[in-house]
């Protein structure tokens, strides 16, 4: 039997075959890998697995670039399950990723938290310890401001303006000794003793304040005025201290006080019935107050303190009144007197400068101040002292007051090294004693007489 053979038409057969062929293509487009030019593939030939790349997919970091390859790869219409797995693998990133990111930051937030409970404590707790101590030392200041009421110290003033480095240390004279002795006259012969000291402890009651005096007379009854200045002055000296009103008044009141003291004494001394023509004394006083001192002083007996910081050094609490000072030469002068020196036949001046008359040859007095002396107050010697204050320090060890007999040959110098000596022993009378006899010797070096000579040693601790 003959087959029969139908007969197609060209355009049919090649639309068929080109159908074919697109068939053919697709099918080998879906079996071949995706190639794509992103930087985290990993480079492989025609032939290599999708799967390395798709691995390499889901190992790289989340970015906007990898939405813009998918969403590339969505478009070419490339096979779903591929596509799929991609998306998955992007979506699986961005939830990892925003999980860790919210953990991170609970963790960080529980930390400041934990950080922030653990700071707070402490400084609460700081808090209140602070808050404890001010109130306790509160306390204690209000307690000692209530004792310093109950118990007011009468002397504590202001700093002194010469020393303004005050020590709080509570410093005052511990023990005080004092030794006079009578001169000898030109053939030998004891003379009448015209110097005179005093020691007053607990003065005007109270525990700690000293009064120390020492007088100088001279002419013909010197003793006489020495003597009574020891029985006047400190009496006049004790009843205007002991009204004092007001603590931060102190140093007014005190200079004035002694001021007044020194010239009552003098006007009582006038009233006295004792000759004060041509005789008179010279007076020192120191007051010694808790750790402050003050010095009145009219003539030239001396007061100096004995400091000893690193060595030993002098402190002068008074100043010798001497008619050719300067000041106290013009005051002289002005009031009708003349400042000059015994001279010999030729006219050569011989010793100190002495105070005369403008037109007469007396007194011939070698001071500028002094009590009595009536003459020579009429030619401007007064009797008006100088005051000094002195703050102590720790460095201040002790005090000499002693008339012109001492330190006529002796220096501050020599004396107060001679005191150190004996106030490491704790020996203030042994200290006058050895100075007495030092100026007794030094008399007899120099001169034909010896005048008297009379000291007071007081220890400060």
């Amino acid at each position: 039997m003959k087959q029969k053979v139908s007969q197609i038409s060209p355009d049919k057969l090649y639309a068929s075959l080109l159908k074919r062929k697109n068939e053919q293509e697709q099918q080998a487009r879906l079996k071949s890998p995706i190639v794509t030019t992103n930087k985290y593939l990993v480079s492989s030939n025609r032939n290599g697995g999708g799967t390395s790349k798709i691995e390499a997919k889901k190992s790289r970091p989340a970015s906007g670039k990898d939405l813009k390859d998918v969403s590339s790869v969505l478009l070419k219409k490339t096979h779903a399950r591929q596509n799929s797995k991609l998306i998955e693998t992007k979506e699986n990133s961005q939830n990892l990723s925003t999980s860790a990111l919210s953990l991170l930051l609970k963790i960080k937030q529980d930390k400041c938290e934990n950080k922030q409970s653990q700071i707070q404590q402490p400084k609460d707790l700081y808090n209140q310890q602070t808050i404890q101590k001010k109130y306790q030392k509160l306390m204690e200041m209000t307690k000692q401001q209530q004792q310093l009421i109950l118990k007011p110290k009468l002397f504590k003033g202001p700093r002194s303006i010469s020393n303004p480095d005050i020590s709080t240390m509570q410093l005052q004279i511990v023990k005080a000794n004092g030794q006079s002795a009578a001169g000898m006259l030109y053939n030998g012969q004891t003379k009448t003793n015209q110097d005179i000291y005093k020691l007053i402890q607990r003065f005007c009651n109270r525990e700690n304040d000293w009064y120390i005096q020492v007088s100088d007379g001279h002419g013909t009854n010197g003793h006489q005025v020495a003597q009574f200045l020891r029985e006047v002055l400190p009496q006049f000296v004790e009843q205007g201290v002991v009204h004092l009103t007001s603590c931060y008044e102190r140093d007014k009141q005190i200079n004035l006080i002694l001021k007044n003291c020194f010239l009552q004494t003098n006007d009582e001394l006038m009233d006295s019935g004792i000759d004060i023509t041509y005789s008179g004394a010279t007076t020192v006083v120191v007051l010694s107050f808790d750790n402050v001192l003050y010095c009145a002083n009219i003539g030239d007996s001396r007061a100096i303190i004995g400091r000893f910081d690193n060595k030993l050094s002098v402190i002068e609490l008074s100043k010798d009144h001497k008619p050719d000072c300067f000041l106290e030469q013009a005051r002289i002068l002005q009031r009708g007197g003349r400042v000059q020196a015994y001279s010999d036949e030729e006219g050569n001046p011989i010793g100190p400068a002495r105070v005369w008359k403008q037109d007469e040859d007396v007194p011939g007095l070698a001071m500028s101040r002094s009590f009595g002396d009536y003459i020579a107050s009429q030619v401007g010697v007064i009797q008006e002292p100088e005051i000094i204050k002195h703050s102590l320090l720790p460095c201040d060890k002790f005090i000499v007051v002693a008339s012109d007999g001492i330190w006529e040959f002796l220096s501050n110098e020599q004396v107060i090294e001679t005191v150190y000596e004996y106030y490491k022993r704790d020996d203030s009378q042994g200290a006058c004693q050895k100075l007495v006899q030092l100026a007794r010797d030094a008399w007899q070096r120099e001169d034909e007489v010896i005048d008297d000579i009379t000291i007071v040693v007081a220890f400060i601790k």
